[in-house]
């Protein structure tokens, strides 16, 4: 078998070699061809480009010899006198040429010392306007007839840059009498240019036949550049006189180009065309990476496909594991929603049957005087106070339980708990708090929130029956999306984390994995109810957090609460009141609206022994028939849940018949009626069953005296 596995490993190694060096090496090939391709390419650019430029440049010019043939048909045969006093006329003339003609800047007729004797940019011509710089062109036009290109030249009167188009003129009598020289601006040419070359490192200039640069683009033409004999261009035209190709590191911006060089006809004028080789070198990657994108990925499919088969075991080892731990998952949290729907129907019905025991409890409470029937009825009270307590539990744990969230300091929190702490835990236990310094504030229900730690603290105690240490500790803290894909529900953000730690005996991950249930508990019988750490996490659930265990047999345990982090400021922990009389009404009218005969009668009973006037109603129905009545009614106590019309719809049309009129729910299972997503909708005063008469005394007194 390791024979056949190896043979086949080889054969596997061999194909991913070959389709990696195959592949390769044809790229190799059409890379060197396409290379040539390129630079074949960017040269017929190159020359498409020249041949826009150097039409252009010689229509330039060939209006330039118009000109000079229109300056000579209105000056010959005329003496420099004669054109001196018809200056205003000549001028006139001169600026309709230049108009007709956008590309020429100014026209001048000079006399045989170079002194301008006509402007088509002046009347009356300026002193200024004989410039010393023109002496040069007596020598070279009084014996050349042709058309003499001078100098790049930046005008003192104008500040313009320029340069001079001269022409030798003569009078009748054939003797050179000075000469007519037409002043061109570079930007003509320039503005030309820069189409030609735009989103593109192309480049263009005219070049005099000695090197000097007259236009250019991209940077402009500036006085005094000039090629010398040592550079390319310079080398090419005395080589080849009309032009050619040639590459070089440019004069001008210092970059390594590809040119192409071009006689203009008749004129001691070359126009240059040229492209950065590295932009050809670019285009020349950008085409490669065009055949990438296609090989490449064909390349990294034959790579991947033989390396999947090498890990193809492996794979599937993980994906069944990573499959069983989500189903896992998904089962307990079926499983715990299921159990939550299942406790929360049965608080309900026990919360009714619970408020009917403990109220006539109390009732026969206070009508008995034989002290061993009177014991009989406190012990059977303490039994229903204690179930009411089991189902608060499984309210709590099935996320049903109405909470009354508000911003809240946890390091306040945990400090006010910690005699209470102290005191529940005994002498044996040292109990240490490590309260962070900034903590943020947290939203959540600060009764529930002691009961919660309080619930962990015991918990702790009885991991620790020799005795050890608790620690209570607080901080900040972030999760991101990779933690919260290991816990399902929770959200990424910021939160107030509050731990618990013992020194106690640990937990096993069996025994994690099922610590939230109800009823679970590794406690002997008659030690506990197995709904602490169930209450808990419902708490921590249904006020939008999360809670973890972290524990090692013999290493003690971690319990980790996250509650999201509130921007509104802390409150306040309210105090509870001293005791005090139990409260009694004034005769004011409530109207008792429950479903259950029982817990109507028993409400009724008490309400008018407390000394208020009482009406009942079984149903929704039957309470909008009394409120139809002109009688007085001061408060609405009615049930949450009921058949038909629910409290919370019948208390909107009771105020809608009587604006003003209070209103107290009571119910042992609240549903959606009044409260969303776990919190207590705003502006309503609640009662949970099972209630006792100070209790139910109390609420309504201060409904009815609060303004």
């Amino acid at each position: 078998m390791r024979q056949r596995r190896d043979a086949a490993l080889r054969s596997l190694w061999l194909m991913l070699v070959a389709s990696i060096a195959l592949p390769g090496l044809l790229f190799c090939y059409a890379a060197f061809a396409n290379y040539r391709t390129a630079y074949t390419l960017a040269d017929e650019r190159i020359d498409r480009g020249l041949d826009v430029a150097s039409e252009q440049v010689l229509r330039v010019f060939q209006s330039i010899n118009v000109i000079f043939d229109s300056v000579e048909q209105i000056t010959q045969g005329r003496t420099n006198r004669s054109l001196r006093a018809s200056e205003a006329e000549l001028s006139e003339r001169l600026k309709q040429f230049t108009l007709a003609l956008p590309d020429i800047a100014s026209i001048w007729i000079l006399d045989d010392q170079s002194d301008a004797m006509v402007s088509s940019l002046f009347f009356p011509l300026p002193a200024a306007a004989n410039a010393p710089d023109r002496a040069y062109l007596k020598e070279q036009l009084a014996t050349d007839a042709g058309v003499h290109i001078g100098d790049v030249l930046r005008i003192n009167m104008t500040g313009h840059v320029i340069f001079p188009v001269s022409k030798r003129r003569s009078d009748s009598s054939g003797t050179f009498a000075g000469f007519t020289e037409i002043s061109v601006s570079p930007q003509v040419f320039e503005r030309f240019f820069a189409p030609l070359a735009a989103r593109s490192s192309a480049s263009f200039a005219l070049i005099r036949a000695d090197g000097e640069i007259l236009a250019r683009y991209p940077l402009p033409a500036t006085t005094g550049v000039r090629l010398d004999a040592s550079t390319a261009f310079i080398q090419l035209i005395a080589r080849s006189p009309n032009g050619g190709k040639y590459a070089t590191v440019s004069n001008v911006d210092q970059r390594e180009r590809r040119f192409s060089a071009r006689k203009l006809a008749g004129f001691p004028l070359y126009v240059t065309s040229s492209l950065e080789t590295s932009d050809i070198v670019q285009g020349w990657l950008w085409y490669m990476a065009g055949h990438l994108i296609f090989g490449i990925p064909a390349t990294l499919f034959f790579v991947v496909l033989i390396l999947l088969t090498m890990q193809r075991t492996s794979a599937l080892f993980a994906e069944a594991e990573r499959r069983e731990m989500l189903e896992a998952s998904l089962r307990q949290s079926q499983k715990m929603e299921s159990v939550g729907q299942l406790t929360g129907g049965v608080a309900h019905d026990f919360n009714n049957l619970l408020t009917i025991i403990i109220g006539n409890l109390q009732m026969a409470l206070r009508r008995v005087s034989d002290d061993k029937v009177k014991t009989w009825l406190a012990n059977a009270q303490q039994g229903a106070e204690r179930a009411s307590e089991l189902t608060r539990r499984l309210l709590a744990f099935s996320r049903n339980q109405p909470l009354n969230p508000r911003s809240i300091d946890a390091n306040q929190l945990v400090a006010g708990m910690s005699d209470l702490i102290d005191r529940t835990l005994g002498e044996t236990i040292s109990v240490e708090t490590v309260r962070s310094g900034g903590l943020w504030q947290t939203e959540a229900d600060s009764a529930e929130l002691e009961s919660a730690i309080l619930n962990l603290a015991i918990n702790a105690r009885d991991a620790m029956p020799a005795g050890g240490k608790l620690t209570i500790e607080t901080g900040n803290a972030e999760l991101d999306e990779h933690y919260c894909e290991t816990a399902e529900g929770v959200k990424p953000g910021q939160y107030v984390m509050i731990s618990v730690t013992d020194t106690g005996s640990g937990m096993p991950g069996d025994v994690i994995e099922k610590a939230f249930e109800p009823f679970f508990t590794t406690k002997p019988a008659g030690s506990g109810t197995g709904l602490g750490l169930s209450q808990v996490y419902g708490f921590v659930k249904q006020s939008g957090g999360h809670i973890r265990i972290y524990s090692e047999v013999g290493e003690g345990t971690t319990v980790k609460i996250y509650l999201p982090r509130s921007f509104a400021p802390a409150k306040p922990v309210p105090v509870s009141p001293p005791a005090e009389k139990i409260p009694t009404g004034s005769q004011e009218t409530v109207l008792v609206v429950e479903d259950d005969p029982d817990v109507r009668a028993y409400v009724a009973e008490t309400l008018s022994n407390l000394n208020y006037r009482v009406k009942q109603a079984a149903d929704a129905e039957a309470a909008i028939n009394i409120l139809d009545d002109a009688s007085p009614i001061d408060l609405l106590l009615t049930d949450v849940v009921m058949p038909g019309m629910n409290g919370r719809v019948l208390a909107d049309r009771a105020m809608q018949r009587r604006p003003g009129l209070k209103v107290l729910y009571m119910t042992g299972y609240s549903r959606n009626a009044i409260v969303h997503q776990g919190r207590l909708d705003p502006g309503v005063s609640l009662i949970q069953k099972p209630f006792s008469q100070n209790v139910l005394a109390k609420r309504i007194r201060k409904i009815l005296t609060d303004a």
